[in-house]
């Protein structure tokens, strides 16, 4: 890999919107462990095209742009084994993916919000799981259940979640 020397604004853009640049590459890619790799080759692309970025203007529009030159390279070499997207179809669903509201920002500040008002110990089970992706196994351990148990309790915090979230976003929305 090439040395590239890092600016800590541009690194910091690059962190803040990895979320949303996934979410624009999986909406494209439609495959999650090709969305990673791909991913991965935007980040890297990024580093190495930071001086063409200019500080002040919009990251995410910037990055997506580049994401979708890769995108399409993705796609191309997908479609040598067999018949896939072609560029229009691509160009169009980016487009409606880009016009669209920004979604990912609310949806993570709603659930940021839903989960402080989860009690503490359920809070402690979510960060155990999908925090430090204990396997289930270790959790009923550590809370002396079965692991049916915890698999139940951990459904029924994310529906509790998943209510609030939408609620949240619905409350919002309306003013």
């Amino acid at each position: 890999m090439n040395d590239v020397i890092v600016n800590n604004e541009f690194f910091q853009q690059l962190l803040r919107h990895q979320g949303q640049l996934h979410a624009y590459v999986l909406s494209l890619v439609g495959n999650t462990s090709d969305a990673r790799d791909v991913l991965q080759d935007i980040n890297q692309c990024l580093l190495e095209k930071q001086n063409s970025f200019t500080q002040g203007t919009n990251f995410l529009a910037w990055s997506r742009k580049v994401a979708f030159y890769k995108i399409q390279s993705y796609w191309r070499d997908q479609s040598r084994s067999r018949v896939l997207f072609d560029d229009d179809l691509l160009n169009s669903m980016s487009e409606t993916i880009n016009s669209m509201p920004d979604i990912y920002n609310e949806q993570i500040e709603a659930m940021r919000s839903c989960l402080t008002q989860l009690p503490e110990d359920k809070r402690t089970l979510m960060q155990q799981r999908y925090g430090q992706f204990l396997p289930l196994k270790s959790i009923a351990d550590y809370w002396g259940k079965s692991e049916k148990a915890i698999s139940v309790m951990l459904l029924r915090i994310r529906l509790r979640l998943q209510d609030c979230i939408q609620k949240t976003i619905a409350a919002r929305t309306r003013f």
